[in-house]
Formats: C-alpha cells, structure tokens, sequence
C-alpha cells in the first residue's frame, strides 16, 4: 500500500485531502516540525510551489493516473525539457506507522529492503529555500531521514496530504534564518 501511494493519484476512489500552509516561504531556512498520528490511513508531509499545489488538486484525476502516459508517441524531445528541472513539491509518505523512503535514499535503515523506517514520534521539516533543498529528520534525534530538491522559483508552502483519513499535530515553526528570535525553554537566542 505504502508503494502505490508514492504515487500519490491513482484510479481508487480514496478522501484526499490537502491542507497548504498558509504563510509562502520566499527566502532563508525554515524548520518546523509535525506529529502525525500512527494510525493514520496515508499520509503526505512536504513542502510545494504554492502555484504548482493547487493545480495538482484541480486536475481531474485520470489525467495524472499512473496509466495516463503524457508521451506523445514523437521523439521531438519536447518531454525532455524538465527532465532535469527539479519537482515542484518533496513529500514524505507515512502510513501504518512506517515512513516509505524514497529511492535514491541517503539513509540507512534497518530494515534490510531499504524501502521503510519506523516513524519517529516527531518529523522535522527543513527548507533551504536558496539551495532549493527539503530536508526530513527525526525531530527527536535529529537523524536526516531524506533529503531532496524542490523547485524554489517561487512562493513555497508546507503542505499535507491526507489520503483516506489521518491527523497530524503541526508544531509552531521552529527557526527561521531571518534574524528571528527564538526561545527555547526560558532562553532567547537570535540565528
């Protein structure tokens, strides 16, 4: 089930349902953090192009299906243009109280497969909006779960996909690399 939802549309008729950040991230690092509830069906935790998120909510779903094939059958390359653009939104998915990683993964994990980790009581979300780059961690002991490129050529938001149901409890935003001033347990330190 965690493999069919990395590709997130498909034909099923499952709720999805996405919850975009309400603050555009346009410059510096931002971290945040989330707990997502354990029995949750599926769900997405990332960031995205403001713009590109809510396109991909309008399309009607058998135009994205995995067995709708965008080649036009022609070797004009013209589908080759973006090949090496980075995606417009990084997710995590998190299902069964497991994280699927993505291949390519940098992490090393115990399972043997490579494919899931257990999902850490809290996950870390780390944008590095001029290097274009979302980091996920463990919240707990900071361990770099996936790291990713994400097209930073606009506003970015978080996001979060719920597919069939599920909770999440979204923790204020962390830091911020803008002479925020943050406090942590009675002390203020400015980044």
């Amino acid at each position: 089930m965690l493999f069919a939802a990395e590709r997130l549309m498909t034909s099923c008729h499952l709720s999805i349902d996405l919850v975009i950040g309400d603050v555009a991230i346009t410059q510096g690092k931002s971290y945040w953090a989330c707990c997502v509830d354990p029995s949750s069906y599926l769900v997405k935790v990332g960031v995205g192009l403001e713009s590109k998120l809510q396109e991909w909510f309008q399309v009607p779903q058998d135009v994205v299906s995995p067995r709708y094939d965008p080649d036009s059958g022609h070797d004009s390359g013209a589908e080759d243009t973006t090949v090496d653009a980075p995606p417009p939104y990084a997710f995590l998915t998190i299902g069964m109280g497991k994280i699927l990683l993505s291949h390519g993964s940098a992490l090393t994990s115990r399972d043997p497969n490579g494919c899931t980790v257990p999902l850490p009581p809290r996950i870390g979300i780390c944008l590095d909006y001029e290097q274009g780059k979302v980091s996920f961690y463990d919240a707990v002991s900071f361990r770099e779960l996936w790291e990713c490129g994400v097209d930073c050529s606009g506003p970015v938001c978080p996001a979060f996909c719920f597919i069939g149901g599920g909770a999440l409890h979204l923790q204020e935003l962390v830091a911020n690399k803008q002479e925020r001033k943050v406090t942590i347990g009675g002390f203020s330190k400015l980044d």
